[in-house]
């Protein structure tokens, strides 16, 4: 048996590995890891510490990634991208139900459709994101 087989054996199946959140997304393991080192991406189990440790993600910093792969699809900043996984991680119910992410200046996490309406008409250029397709995807991939 191999020492990456050997690592794989015990790591709980509620828990990703990069290569295996890179499979999951289609998002490059490189972008991944390089959303780590910049601290967008923060494993929750398991922070590597060299060869042989590998960082390891709960579902819910899969929801993050998830969010992130997407506004980055869309072609949103880095920094907004920052922000964005800043925001979900500081409002818990982000990552665990139907939320939406909305920026316009800043970025701010809401729970009820009137207050994305709202948002959308007052006008300017706002972003609302709905982060259910993220959580459904994510729950679907986690085994019971």
């Amino acid at each position: 048996m191999s020492c990456r087989r050997l690592w794989e054996v015990h790591i709980p199946t509620d828990t990703y590995t990069l290569p295996q959140l890179s499979r999951l997304l289609g998002v490059h393991y490189r972008t991944l890891h390089s959303w780590v080192e910049r601290g967008l991406l923060q494993p929750s189990v398991q922070r590597s510490r060299g060869t042989g440790t590998p960082n390891l993600f709960d579902s819910r910093d899969a929801v993050t990634a998830y969010v992130l792969a997407e506004l980055r699809a869309a072609g949103v900043s880095l920094e907004i991208m920052r922000q964005v996984a800043d925001r979900l991680r500081e409002t818990d119910d982000a990552l665990s139900r139907k939320a939406f992410m909305l920026v316009n200046g800043d970025v701010k996490v809401v729970f009820e459709p009137e207050e994305v309406g709202a948002a959308l008409a007052r006008g300017g250029l706002t972003l609302a994101y709905n982060t259910a397709t993220a959580l459904e995807k994510i729950t679907e991939a986690t085994p019971d």
